[in-house]
């Protein structure tokens, strides 16, 4: 008889299966990102109904198959309940949720980015920094993660960390006033203000990464680096990505 195992974790995304039953994407501390089978939790009064939905932080009791994982029961630890309260919240967290499954492997340790969405998720909670702004941070900070981050530390040409002034999208990283001067592969001024914002993002511990605002001026160039270095780097689509367009 196989054995019960405990795994924590956020639910990614849920896809019906057959007409009473759940596949579930979950994102755990334990296993990585796992599917789980839910059986017969579609139902109103089926005591895993409510445990079964997007966007939940839970402990699961799992059995594990050769082929195939099951759910036996779940408690819930934070329903996250301000990310259903509206269409904007309800695109953006499922946005997040959607680039943790694209950038996680199955079986693989993946801590980082769960602790990521979890800290993410936790600051749409307390609705204290803009929506737009946390987009862009956890979009830079989950390129890092993933292994294609941007080099703001110091020049991707020569190594110098004094007069970073210039971004190059295609080369992943800034250059120094001198490299860029002589450099033929472009680039892009960047204000000092943001380029510290990027340094902070990508060098502060996650429970302060969502501890600021920036002003208007600095946000909006900052967005459109992020926004330009994530299309240039990510050629995938993303089905929420699109509705948070139609907002």
């Amino acid at each position: 008889m196989s054995e019960q195992t405990k795994v924590t974790g956020i639910v990614l995304s849920v896809y019906p299966v057959g007409e009473n039953d759940r596949r579930l994407t979950i994102l755990t501390k334990e296993r990585g990102k796992i599917q789980v089978f839910a059986r017969g939790c579609r139902k109103p009064n089926h005591p895993l109904f409510g445990v079964t939905q997007p966007l939940i932080y839970c402990e699961f009791m799992i059995t594990e198959g050769r082929r195939f994982n099951y759910l036996n029961s779940a408690d819930g630890k934070n329903y996250f309940p301000h990310l259903k309260e509206d269409l904007e919240n309800i695109y953006y967290s499922t946005y997040f949720a959607e680039l943790a499954e694209y950038f996680t492997v199955e079986g693989m340790d993946e801590r980082n980015i769960l602790n990521l969405l979890f800290v993410t998720f936790s600051a749409m909670e307390k609705g204290k920094v803009p929506l737009p702004l946390i987009r862009r941070i956890y979009e830079l900070k989950i390129l890092q993660y993933y292994g294609i981050g941007m080099e703001v530390f110091q020049c991707i040409s020569c190594g110098k960390t004094e007069n970073l002034d210039t971004l190059s999208f295609e080369a992943g990283g800034v250059l120094c006033r001198d490299c860029a001067h002589g450099s033929a592969r472009g680039g892009t001024h960047v204000e000092p203000a943001v380029l510290y914002t990027m340094q902070y993002i990508l060098s502060i511990p996650l429970q302060r990464l969502y501890s600021f605002v920036l002003k208007e001026d600095i946000f909006l160039e900052f967005q459109w680096i992020v926004k330009r270095f994530f299309r240039i780097h990510v050629e995938h689509r993303f089905k929420a990505a699109e509705m948070l367009e139609e907002l």
